[in-house]
């Protein structure tokens, strides 16, 4: 939360697509939406990686906001189904594949060295038609791509909803952030001991 009592963005999941399934979070054991409208899209947006990317959108229509809560909650089912390891749902499926048909274009530029790098044509400052299709296209690259494998949700799914890409060593991260969940874990156990010992005198 910040100063104000608003909750904050949080961008710890390790991808873009699983940052904005974390824009429904449990906040003082309520679910809590983000994403309450245009306005805090484009805050999100703004506050994210993306915007240094493809441009911090300055508004953001009803259409396009409407587009990225109902992809929101079709990517949230499908890495859902790949963590769990359950078959991705159909319906859900066409819901990203309805983004990724609309693809902006791409074009090809030199990088230092001379070597060509290909990247995607987006100006979200101007034009923001194409935020679904960014967010669809950064959900199929992790579904399809090495970090599908290490897609995982929160330990803590007492309280706690949040999903992010396991990218430790050992592939043993249990907690959406050791700030969030962790520790409240290792207090709450520590407290439990320290309740059976009193017990046991």
């Amino acid at each position: 939360m910040d100063r104000q009592g608003n909750p904050e963005f949080v961008f710890l999941a390790g991808d873009p697509a699983l940052d904005l399934v974390n824009t429904v979070m449990v906040i003082g054991g309520a679910p809590a939406d983000l994403l309450d409208g245009p306005g805090a899209l484009a805050a999100w947006v703004g506050a994210s990686g993306l915007a240094a990317r493809f441009g911090t959108p300055v508004e953001i229509s009803p259409a396009v906001y409407a587009q990225v809560i109902g992809l929101r909650t079709a990517v949230k089912a499908v890495v859902g189904a790949v963590a769990a390891g359950d078959p991705v749902p159909n319906a859900e499926l066409d819901v990203l594949n309805d983004a990724l048909v609309a693809a902006p274009g791409t074009r090809l530029r030199r990088a230092s060295g001379g070597a060509l790098t290909r990247e995607t044509v987006i100006d979200l400052s101007r034009d923001t038609r194409w935020l679904p299709w960014l967010l669809a296209d950064a959900a199929a690259a992790l579904l399809t791509g090495d970090a599908a494998g290490r897609i995982r949700r929160c330990a803590n799914h007492d309280t706690c909803v949040l999903m992010f890409v396991d990218t430790s060593r050992s592939r043993s991260r249990r907690w959406c952030s050791m700030e969030l969940c962790g520790n409240r874990s290792k207090v709450a156990a520590h407290a439990a001991r320290s309740r059976d010992r009193v017990a046991q005198t």
